[in-house]
């Protein structure tokens, strides 16, 4: 599904037909990557502290990496004319507010800039079905953090509390409403706003089919008047 939902993005992204995009937290690079095969220009953000694996990448393919933190970073180190930022599969994560990010794209954007955004839906089939079965509808909180986050969380977490969300659970999952409204509160004007499933099943395709909104993936594309 992850490989199916990458290619799709991969698609959008291309149809926007934007001079420089710019991919914020591209982790592996899959989508960067995919972009830059066919042909289009792509800058990346990336936090200091991320893994090796999240960096290196970007170098040995090229691709120019600023390395600075979304919410507290200045986007004006961005020197590359970007046209088009992305955000695929993360505001799921913040713990700050994302009007601090969104008002720091629409600023960075020309007119006629595009912000792609695509995330998992608070309102899913799989979602409802957790629910219905008397499952937790977000990760569970786990005894001991995991090993893999324990230096990174230190950039998260300045206490020395533990948090639930220590070791990379969702912290907010969103509608496609609340994305859109932050989009238009944000300045911009919504340019796309759909629902996509990556993989099919017959009994989710004939609910779905019914309610839309039951869907798995959210995009919404705003676009700087």
């Amino acid at each position: 599904m992850e490989k199916i939902r990458y290619q799709n993005t991969i698609q959008d992204l291309q149809d926007l037909d934007r001079a420089t995009y710019c991919e914020l937290g591209p982790g592996r690079g899959v989508i960067s990557l995919g972009l830059q095969a066919k042909g289009k220009k792509v800058v990346t953000v990336e936090a200091p502290w991320a893994v090796e694996e999240n960096k290196a990448w970007a170098e040995e393919n090229g691709i120019n990496m600023y390395l600075f933190e979304f919410f507290t970073g200045d986007f004006s180190l961005i020197k590359d004319d970007v046209d088009c930022f992305i955000l695929a599969h993360a505001i799921a994560h913040f713990r700050f507010s994302p009007y601090i990010l969104f008002d720091k794209i629409y600023n960075a954007l020309p007119s006629g800039g595009m912000f792609y955004l695509s995330t998992v839906n608070a309102t899913s089939f799989e979602r409802v079905m957790q629910f219905y079965r008397g499952e937790p509808i977000v990760q569970k909180v786990t005894q001991h953090i995991d090993k893999g986050f324990l230096e990174v969380l230190k950039d998260f977490n300045k206490t020395d509390m533990r948090q639930i969300w220590d070791d990379w659970m969702h912290v907010k999952e969103y509608t496609k409403p609340e994305i859109e409204e932050m989009f238009v509160n944000s300045g911009f004007e919504i340019h796309k706003s759909f629902y996509r499933n990556n993989f099919t099943h017959w009994k989710r395709n004939i609910v779905v089919k019914l309610k839309p909104h039951l869907s798995e993936e959210i995009i919404v594309i705003g676009k700087k008047p």
